[in-house]
């Protein structure tokens, strides 16, 4: 690789900062506001600060969009220092303001440095899958148009899979998408929802419903197992999964049972304080590339 690139993302990967082999990379803090005052991920302010505030004060919290002027400031920063910019952003469906935003820097510096705006259609650790996809295409490949084009690639065949026992969450983030419909399930239903890169909507959808964590996890590897068929897949690339620590037991079933696919990389990443927002405690979710 001949250019210096540098790839910009947002903190909602699912990813901490050691897990991404990639040394020219910043990561933008998403805002979130809890009861009307604005956090940033940090060691104190983190996902499990976030859950017990949940459980035991019964907050309101909602993310924002990227801001632009700090997004401007990272471009202004390394403008000269770089020959070439990626800038791997959250689903511009679920987020069209964040989209919006990277869109309007990218033509701010257009006759500056080129911007690659990758549109991750992916949340949380969907966006660190197609992340980490990136990576591995710049390390092979510096040329612009390569790199949009493997990209779009690792988009369409990254998949998310969510446990997210309680729907509300979801809902008052506005990205519920079909899954509404499974608002006022019978009580005791665990929803299986998805984000698929193939999806054309680009939207989350209901996938399946247990009445047991361990029965959605198997339901999980079954649709797994059928996407990589129809994939005609013999192999996952990667498999990122989180959670918030405050559903161990069904975690680790999870993990056990992801072990028996083949796959050539699972990471147990980290959550963050966005995911959190959007999916509310005792979630979990992974993601994978095929």
């Amino acid at each position: 690789m001949n250019k210096r690139i540098l790839i910009i993302t947002g903190d909602n990967l699912g990813l901490s900062r050691e897990q991404i082999d990639y040394p020219d990379i910043e990561i933008l803090k998403y805002p979130v506001l809890v009861d009307g005052n604005e956090y940033r991920q940090s060691a104190e302010y983190d996902a499990a600060w976030l859950v017990e505030k949940y459980v035991k004060e019964g907050v309101v919290a909602k993310s924002s969009s990227i801001i632009k002027g700090e997004l401007i400031d990272v471009v202004e920063a390394n403008k000269d220092r770089y020959d070439l910019i990626v800038h791997v952003v959250m689903s511009s469906v679920m987020s069209a303001a964040t989209f919006a935003v990277a869109e309007n820097v990218r033509e701010m510096y257009k006759k500056t440095i080129p911007i690659i705006n990758i549109d991750s259609r992916q949340l949380v650790t969907g966006v660190g899958n197609v992340l980490m996809g990136v990576i591995d295409i710049i390390k092979e490949h510096d040329d612009a148009d390569d790199i949009v084009r493997l990209s779009q690639e690792i988009v369409h065949n990254t998949y998310s899979y969510m446990v997210v026992p309680d729907l509300n969450y979801l809902a008052r983030g506005g990205r519920i998408g079909k899954a509404k419909a499974l608002m006022g399930s019978v009580l005791r239903i665990i929803p299986i929802l998805g984000l698929m890169g193939d999806d054309e909507e680009g939207i989350i959808v209901p996938l399946d419903r247990g009445r047991t964590f361990q029965q959605v996890n198997q339901k999980m590897i079954d649709l797994m197992k059928a996407k990589m068929a129809e994939k005609s897949a013999t192999q996952i690339q990667r498999i990122i999964l989180n959670d918030f620590g405050d559903n161990q037991e069904a975690v680790s079933d999870l993990k056990e049972r992801l072990k028996s696919l083949p796959c050539k990389e699972m990471i147990h990443g980290k959550a963050d304080l966005v995911a959190v927002v959007h999916c509310g405690p005792k979630a979990y979710f992974f993601a994978i590339t095929v």
